[in-house]
């Protein structure tokens, strides 16, 4: 967040407080920074949750670190933790890409879970044969399973960080998580009926999160120990 939203009474001021901050984010040859992802994620899961009616009224929201942003209500504080999940392989690609090949079609399959890592000199030769297809086709439900591996890792590592001397507790800790996975076309529902027995046993950790929110295309998927379910994305920046 690059600055604190004073009290707001109800959705309509959130969202023109919202309305004021800047969520570019810049190529990542351009000065992309986690904060720009960070700001990104958090202001449009405020705002999608504002408009669904799941967040009290009157609140008021605090950048920080450890975790990245604070909502407090009156009837407690909830602490939200922001990460992208992105393979770090894939995002040196594109990198890679937007620096010498800007026009090429980029191939997502060679990046899956589990894929052997490539030096650049690899990457770069991939790049270089683009004209053609030269990673495997995606079978079955392979990208939802996928999915649902990628965004295990990503709590676990969150997990791991929570527990951290440093890393702030609150009435509710939230992982807010924004979907950049080079993944095609996976269905969400699918994808999460994958996810939730890979993190059956997350639930109960002391510390954990209680509730996962996980930023996919048009829509935001909640995720409990209760269950889920999906949220319109509310774009108030269009």
């Amino acid at each position: 967040m690059p600055a604190d939203i004073t009290v707001v009474s109800n959705p309509c001021e959130l969202f023109s407080a919202l309305r004021t901050i800047d969520i570019s984010v810049p190529l990542r040859t351009e000065g992309r920074k986690t904060e720009h992802t960070e700001t990104w994620t958090a202001c449009r899961l405020l705002a999608t949750l504002a408009k669904a009616e799941r967040l009290p009224f009157p609140l008021s929201v605090e950048r920080r670190d450890r975790p990245d942003c604070l909502i407090n209500t009156a009837s407690g504080q909830i602490g939200v933790e922001i990460t992208e999940a992105i393979s770090p392989q894939y995002a040196a690609y594109c990198a890679l890409a937007e620096r010498e090949f800007p026009d090429v079609f980029l191939q997502p399959g060679h990046f899956r879970w589990g894929a052997a890592q490539l030096s650049v000199d690899e990457m770069r030769e991939l790049l270089r044969q683009s004209q053609k297809i030269t990673s495997e086709p995606w079978v079955g439900d392979r990208p939802e399973q996928e999915w649902a591996l990628f965004i295990q890792s990503v709590v676990d590592t969150k997990l791991e960080k929570l527990s951290r001397p440093g890393f702030a507790l609150f009435d509710e800790n939230w992982l807010a998580i924004y979907d950049n996975l080079p993944l095609p076309h996976v269905h969400l529902g699918k994808a999460i009926t994958y996810l939730r027995p890979l993190l059956q046993d997350r639930w109960s950790r002391t510390p954990g999160f209680n509730a996962i929110l996980i930023e996919h295309g048009p829509v935001i998927a909640h995720v409990t120990s209760n269950g889920s379910d999906h949220l319109v994305l509310h774009d108030i920046w269009e």
